[in-house]
């Protein structure tokens, strides 16, 4: 007997199938693994949009404490309003954490009844929130209300007047954008003596 011919060998065609298959398992566990790290991330992204969200209603019972005049009258002669931003409410001590790469605000409004809407734009440079109530974040998903970063501009409209946010967003507006509340005050930005 011919001790060549009792080994165990592979054609060329059953190595490059071991080799496809392989492929296929790799490149699934990696689509996998990407797929949760970004949804880890976005996860992530809507939580610390919370807490700046937390943030902003302690500034605003803060401020409406002191009858700042920060605290404006909408024209609809009853809603109240803020706008502060991110670097508004580090500057103020609000923050317990550095938000570096961070930019956007937060429209704090306050109806009837003690009945509040805490909306925000914000950015971390790698994902966008465009004007959404609090109570619409934590469904929020990725181009569904959440977008990719593309504008290096994404917070130059704060100017010195503010809108709420669209009832379509969760806001106390309208959809259509004809009934918003306008608000003429200046972003808290800086640090308030």
């Amino acid at each position: 007997m011919n001790k060549y011919k009792d080994k165990l060998t592979f054609s060329r065609l059953e190595i490059l199938c071991m080799i496809v298959m392989s492929a296929i398992v790799i490149v699934g566990g990696l689509t996998i693994v990407l797929l949760a790290t970004n949804s880890q991330k976005v996860s992530n992204f809507k939580d610390e949009a919370n807490n700046l969200i937390d943030a902003s209603k302690i500034a605003y019972l803060s401020y409406k404490k002191q009858n700042d005049s920060h605290i404006v009258v909408g024209d609809d002669g009853e809603t109240k309003g803020m706008c502060i931003t991110i670097e508004g409410l580090s500057k103020n001590d609000y923050l317990t954490k550095v938000y570096n790469d961070w930019d956007g605000y937060i429209v704090i409004e306050e109806g009837k009844n003690d009945n509040y809407h805490y909306s925000i734009w914000l950015t971390n440079k790698e994902y966008v929130i465009s004007g959404y109530d609090e109570t619409k974040i934590k469904d929020l998903k990725m181009d569904k209300g959440i977008t990719k970063y593309k504008d290096e501009r994404f917070a130059y409209n704060v100017r010195n007047s503010f809108t709420g946010t669209s009832g379509e967003k969760g806001g106390t507006g309208s959809i259509d954008g004809s009934t918003l509340k306008q608000y003429t005050a200046e972003c808290i930005n800086e640090k308030i003596e």
